[in-house]
């Protein structure tokens, strides 16, 4: 996949975009030997701050030796996915520091000088903050409530809190969501749960809209009207 927006040196919004990576993230690690290149999948550790990130050894016996590909002084170029966040492909460019066999098998890296990104969605969002309230539509029922982080006429990303009290939306559930700030809940959207994501945090749940284009951008209208 070709990596679209470059950027030389971090901003603000890069280093969000890296701090987002969270422990057991799966990352692809493209690793270059004397005599081949060879992209890998393994997982995302953590970082120490801006000094050095760690991901775990890729499995050899999965990947074959590397051993010639992965060592102190070498690059490597990083890639994953922030799709609960943004929708985007991130890479960017370490060295290796260390390689740790014990006792665990663990590789630290430099800590990133820039990223590149490349919009995952064909169709932009709009980033919002709008609270909302989700209803099992079979049952009329409340499920929980949560948190709208960005909308288009098709679809929808929401976030539950962990501790928050109630059930839990369910992948494939039909859903109607109600939004408090809007005119009346009549205005409600009906959807259907695509996917579920979390962090140490958050849930994640990805929504299809069933509800017609133009009742969602009407009740986008509203929701924007009544922020302002």
């Amino acid at each position: 996949m070709t990596i679209l927006q470059e950027k030389v040196g971090l901003t603000n919004e890069d280093l969000r975009k890296i701090r987002l990576m969270r422990p057991g993230m799966p990352v692809d690690l493209q690793v270059t030997s004397v005599s081949s290149t060879k992209r890998v999948r393994t997982e995302f550790i953590g970082m120490d701050g801006t000094r050095n990130m760690i991901m775990r050894f890729p499995d050899e016996r999965k990947w074959g030796d590397l051993r010639d590909a992965i060592y102190k002084d070498n690059a490597m170029v990083v890639r994953y996915i922030l799709e609960d966040e943004t929708g985007q492909i991130i890479a960017f460019k370490v060295n290796v520091i260390l390689v740790l066999t014990k006792p665990s098998h663990l590789i630290f890296t430099t800590f990133p000088l820039a990223i590149q990104s490349h919009d995952l969605r064909a169709e932009q969002r709009a980033q919002i903050r709008i609270g909302a309230t989700i209803f099992d539509a079979t049952e009329d029922s409340e499920v929980c409530h949560c948190l709208v982080k960005d909308i288009s006429p098709h679809g929808c990303r929401i976030s539950v809190e962990r501790l928050g009290k109630g059930a839990r939306p369910t992948v494939k559930q039909q859903i109607k969501m109600y939004f408090p700030q809007a005119k009346g809940k009549e205005l409600l959207l009906r959807g259907t749960v695509m996917n579920n994501k979390s962090d140490e945090y958050m849930y994640f749940y990805g929504i299809k809209f069933e509800s017609s284009e133009e009742d969602v951008n009407y009740l986008l209208t509203q929701l924007m009207i009544s922020a302002n």
